[in-house]
């Protein structure tokens, strides 16, 4: 017998019994065990097998439940539905009768939404709160307080189980009528004035967990376990499904291999090339799983990053030139080009790539600084999500990745998140996803504050570039899937961030979360860090509030950028002489920012050319206008004397033997002239175009860079001062590992001897030699004399 009864607001049972022979002998009564909470929704049929929660002897069941659902009974099944326009919790009272008459009820706790669809998942969150009481409140439930309220399990943690559509929602936990955001969530999005507070403080101003429900439709599948063997040169991997999925597939670079057995993946290789691979799963209507994993032992803090301005490297196409009628316009370098010209990056001692943002940027020509138009060439005005077709095509971008890493090259590329073009789609279609148009150059309060500082995270670098509003949940979600899916797609290595003051910490917070869950997998053991750098254009306490695990790897270090151009390219600070020397600023930045892989820098594309400051040409240390009498001013000239190149030779044998990833700006290895933006970008040159001085700074590069590649002592390891309390010498000792590097720098006039000891600074008797000029010197006993002509530096290694 088959009974139906719809239940649309007032109690009601539902009674079927079979009469099976009340002649029997029956034992004791029914018993149930504890039914668990469900949600149920309108045209959502959800069954509970009554069978498996109630012993006896031939039994039987029947229900009654409070308004708000619609129930069935068949045999031992229960099934459940929601009634429309019903929204909060039903109770269903089961009863359970054995042959002889006997009865035991129990009850199920129903959660009836209305907003949940046929298309909705269930969804359990769980939180170790010591409270007395936790709910749930968010945007899937117009943000009640009581409406989703956790159940205290027996492990004394609460749980709930809730029916939500696929999507992504905000969302805080309620604990004792005190609001606090999820810490066991690592994706957040904050209200405007709320604060990223990672302990989540109840009652504290925090920003919202953010929480993200998948497709229940579509098979979901995850990394279990990842082990890289490096020295091996192999990896292990376990994934599964969450059901059986169809038509599953596997590649190793690109090539097929096998591990699929049902529901579970399993592989394992050995022997593999010491460089990068790519291991990606997947199967019919599944989001493939990423892996990526390097199996050299380079260490990003042991490497060199270059920054190929693509458009002003080399032009390996011609074809795609294009010209947008701009006073500062695009000058044709593009993928092709660089991909020519990986070979002389290598001999840099380059392992690692940095790359102009890649996506397509805004056509034409636009107003900006000293009456003049401007391009997009520079790649930091987004319309679009396609390439940019003046640095080549899809082919042509992949290629460069692939040979670079052949070289055993870790590839970045900018990613623009601050803000697009107008010419975007995102701004034509949906206007409401960016703040107000408050440029951040104007003072509109009238109080001589301009916007930079009143609004930083809101307001517009220009009036024809829309900032994102992150406080919604859509731009935020949908911005960072963006740069994930652009990371997968062509395997890149990290990401140079763009502008990170101007936007809020959820953009990194949850940037990172995507990048430790399906690239890095960290909680399945991975161990290959995707390395995130930001540019926070500050001071030490402004960049360091972006790091650590949760959010950036790195910032570029501002601050040591300042001291360096002091000390060897201005001579406004000392060397080793005590408070604000360069000494005292490098040991400044050691403790500022946690053990963080920063990156040093002497130049970039924001600031004057270091050889401009070492020429005496520019006033400033923050560089002077680009504006002339007549629009911009005339292109700066290389230096017609030794001077300035011994200076960048200085400045860079500094920088190459200290801790951090040190960047070289394109140019810079030579000493590329220009003043403040845009004629810091000028053209880059090589061979026979360069002066006798510039081809000389090129070999002094090269030799440190190849050296910072072989020897990890010139980035890691304790620094002990070997000589110091001078303002213009200063030397410093680093041992690692059983290397070993000795480093004095004397930018006097006049040639200078030192003699100092050796085993205070824990290194070795014996022969050194210099890097730099390959000359050898040997210690007597324990110890060492060095002698350093003026301007020049000494970078000696044992032999």
């Amino acid at each position: 017998m088959r009974l139906r009864l719809l239940l649309p607001g007032s109690s009601a049972s539902l009674h079927l019994f079979a009469l099976l022979g009340l002649g029997g002998c029956c034992q004791a009564p029914p018993q149930w065990t504890e039914l668990d909470p469900i949600t149920v929704a309108v045209g959502v049929d959800v069954p509970v097998d009554l069978g498996v929660h109630a012993t006896g002897d031939h039994l039987s069941f029947r229900a009654v439940a409070d308004p708000g659902v619609e129930l069935e009974v068949v045999g031992d099944m229960l099934h459940v539905t929601g009634v429309e326009g019903f929204d909060g919790y039903s109770t269903v009272t089961v009863t359970a009768e054995d042959q002889c008459g006997q009865t035991a009820e129990s009850s199920l706790s129903v959660r009836v939404s209305d907003r949940a669809r046929s298309d909705a998942c269930v969804i359990r969150l769980t939180s170790s709160s010591t409270a007395g009481s936790v709910a749930v409140a968010g945007d899937f439930n117009d943000w009640s307080t009581t409406t989703d309220v956790m159940t205290r399990q027996d492990d004394g943690t609460f749980a709930i189980e809730l029916q939500v559509p696929t999507g992504d929602y905000a969302y805080k936990l309620v604990e004792d009528g005190a609001w606090r955001c999820d810490p066991e969530e690592p994706a957040i999005v904050c209200d405007e004035g709320q604060t990223w507070l990672p302990d989540c403080p109840a009652d504290g101003n925090a920003c919202n967990s953010l929480l993200h429900v998948v497709d229940c439709d579509r098979t979901q599948l995850s990394v279990d376990r990842l082990s890289i063997d490096r020295s091996a040169a192999g990896v292990q991997v376990t994934a599964s499904a969450d059901r059986t999925p169809t038509a599953p597939w596997a590649t190793l670079d690109g090539a097929p291999v096998e591990g699929w057995s049902g529901d579970t993946f399993s592989y394992s290789a050995a022997g593999l090339s010491r460089g990068r691979h790519t291991l990606r799963l997947g199967a019919d209507g599944a989001e493939p799983l990423y892996i990526p994993f390097w199996l050299d032992d380079r260490e990003w803090a042991t490497g060199v990053m270059y920054f190929a301005f693509v458009d002003r490297f080399a032009n390996g196409d011609p074809s795609i030139d294009g010209d947008e009628f701009a006073d500062v316009d695009y000058a044709g370098g593009d993928w092709a080009g660089l991909r020519d010209r990986l070979d002389y990056l290598d001999e840099l001692g380059v392992t690692v790539l940095w790359l102009t943002a890649p996506v397509d940027n805004a056509e034409g020509a636009f107003d900006g600084k000293c009456d003049s138009t401007y391009s997009a060439y520079h790649g930091y005005w987004p319309d679009g999500e396609g390439l940019e077709e003046h640095f080549g095509d899809d082919a042509e971008l992949r290629a460069l990745v692939d040979e670079a890493h052949a070289r055993d090259m870790r590839v970045l590329v900018d990613w623009v998140g601050n803000h697009v073009h107008q010419d975007h789609d995102d701004y034509a279609t949906r206007p409401e996803w960016f703040n107000d148009r408050y440029i951040c150059d104007q003072d509109e309060d009238g109080d001589g504050v301009t916007n930079w500082d009143q609004r930083p995270e809101t307001c517009w670098f220009t009036s024809y570039l829309p900032d994102y509003d992150y406080t919604q949940v859509d731009p935020l979600v949908e911005s960072v899937d963006r740069a994930i899916t652009m990371a997968k797609d062509y395997e890149l290595d990290g990401f140079r961030i763009d502008a990170v003051k101007h936007m809020p910490h959820s953009v990194f917070v949850d940037t990172q979360a995507r990048i430790a869950a399906e690239i890095e997998h960290t909680a399945a053991g991975g161990d290959e860090d995707f390395y995130t750098v930001g540019e926070t254009f500050d001071g030490y306490d402004r960049i360091a509030a972006y790091l650590g695990d949760a959010e950036l790897d790195a910032q570029f270090d501002f601050p040591l950028y300042w001291a360096v151009l002091g000390a060897f390219g201005r001579h406004e600070i000392g060397l080793s002489n005590g408070a604000g020397s360069l000494q005292a600023v490098s040991e400044a930045s050691a403790a500022a920012y946690g053990g963080a892989v920063m990156s040093t820098f002497l130049g970039n594309h924001d600031v004057p050319r270091f050889l401009a400051h070492a020429s005496g040409e520019v006033s400033s240390a923050y560089g002077d206008s680009p504006c002339g009498n007549d629009g911009l001013v005339s292109p700066d000239q290389p230096a017609g004397w030794a001077e300035p190149y011994e200076r960048l030779r200085l400045a860079w044998a500094y920088l190459l033997t200290s801790p951090g990833l040190p960047l070289v700006y394109y140019g810079d290895e030579y000493g590329q002239p220009g003043y403040a933006d845009p004629d810091n970008r000028q053209v880059m040159r090589f061979d026979d175009e360069l002066s006798a001085d510039e081809a000389d700074t090129l070999e002094h590069v090269r030799r440190l860079g190849q050296a910072r590649r072989e020897h990890p002592a010139f980035a890691l390891g304790t620094t002990v001062d070997w000589w110091e309390n001078e303002a213009d010498v200063w030397a410093y000792a680093r041992a690692y590992g059983g290397d070993a590097v000795l480093v004095v720098l004397n930018r006097s006039d006049d040639e200078r001897t030192l003699t100092n000891g050796l085993a205070f600074a824990g290194l070795p008797q014996g022969e050194w030699a210099d890097v730099l000029t390959g000359a050898t010197t040997t210690s007597t006993g324990d110890s060492l004399t060095v002698t350093v002509p003026a301007r020049s530096a000494r970078v000696l290694v044992p032999r």
